[in-house]
């Protein structure tokens, strides 16, 4: 891995550890547990209780260092992370049919898309077991996207302004891809040599997307460079909950939204098409799932495949091969 990839994760001394750029805390008194106070409504040093609602934390430029401080702390409690991404669509697309394209063809095209375009949103969630409900939430919204002089799907960016999302303020007040890349890699959140697993929906352009944004330049023309990358980054246990739906019988299907209400999961916070509240979504949805379709046999079998990258798509008769890789989320 280039060296100027390794961002040496800097623990804070203890007395600092749960610091979290919040005001002072008093210790506890003896005997007692210390637990910050961004932890303690998840139920970290105390009875297990009903889960509170999850808060979504917004991260602009102006807070971006203490939220990553407050990440920090985290991961060690939390280290499931569910995520999610927001991008202006898509304007290259197939010049055949999707039944035809090879996993290549499909990379390819991704490659193309996420080369000329700009991220917007990403949100993580995180969780401190397969089984626990959400603890935090951050929503982390990019200032590099101009509808006005960047290309984009209109359709895409619209549906996005229907759903809340104010470009206007992600101009004047995001955080810059520049500035977000080495606090992820100082973060805890990659290169964790296998501590922190990663829950998605139909991830193969998000994990594109920070993939590029942690280089600094554009993805590699090879796919199989690409989910290298994902490996090195992310770690081996990545699980995409669109490629897991395959192995559930055929009884889910469509985005996420759809997936949701057939597992009757509702969404815990703020709206669809943004980002925090969609990752938050996907966690729940993936715990249901393995509740339901894979408690007996657990759920490794299917980590390190991204949706839309599975090689076994291009086998002949291979029903699912005509699902194209950019479909509902």
């Amino acid at each position: 891995m280039p060296s100027e990839f390794v961002a040496a994760r800097k623990k804070p001394p203890p007395e600092l550890l749960f610091a979290a750029g919040r005001k002072k805390q008093q210790p506890p008194p003896p005997g007692m547990a210390f637990v910050p106070s961004e932890f303690a409504a998840a139920g970290v040093g105390r009875k297990r209780q009903p889960a509170p609602p999850v808060e979504i934390r917004r991260v602009w430029a102006h807070n971006v260092e203490e939220e990553f401080r407050i990440i920090r702390n985290a991961i060690d409690h939390f280290p499931y992370v569910s995520m999610d991404t927001e991008f202006p669509g898509v304007i290259h697309r197939p010049t055949k049919h999707p039944a035809l394209l090879t996993a290549s063809d499909r990379y390819d095209l991704l490659r193309r898309n996420v080369d000329a375009l700009h991220l917007i949103q990403v949100g993580i969630t995180l969780a401190a077991s397969p089984t626990s409900a959400p603890a935090l939430a951050f929503e982390i919204n990019l200032s590099d996207f101009d509808q006005r002089v960047h290309r984009h799907a209109a359709e895409s960016v619209q549906l996005l302004a229907e759903h809340g999302v104010d470009l206007a303020a992600h101009r004047r007040h995001g955080v810059r891809a520049s500035a977000l890349a080495p606090l992820l890699m100082s973060s805890g959140l990659v290169c964790s040599h296998g501590a922190v697993k990663w829950v998605t929906f139909h991830s193969a352009y998000d994990f594109a997307y920070l993939v590029k944004l942690l280089m600094g330049r554009k993805l590699p023309r090879s796919m199989a460079e690409f989910l290298n990358l994902v490996r090195v980054f992310f770690g081996d246990e990545v699980y995409d909950v669109k490629h897991m739906m395959r192995h559930c019988g055929g009884e889910l299907y469509g985005g996420l939204e759809r997936v949701a209400a057939a597992l009757q999961v509702k969404r815990a916070a703020g709206r669809c098409h943004q980002a925090a509240s969609d990752s938050l979504l996907t966690w729940d949805v993936f715990r249901r799932m393995r509740e339901l379709y894979f408690l007996k046999h657990g759920v490794e079998a299917y980590q390190g495949v991204l949706f839309g990258l599975e090689l076994d798509m291009d086998m002949p008769n291979n029903k699912t091969s005509s699902l194209p890789l950019v479909a509902a989320r």
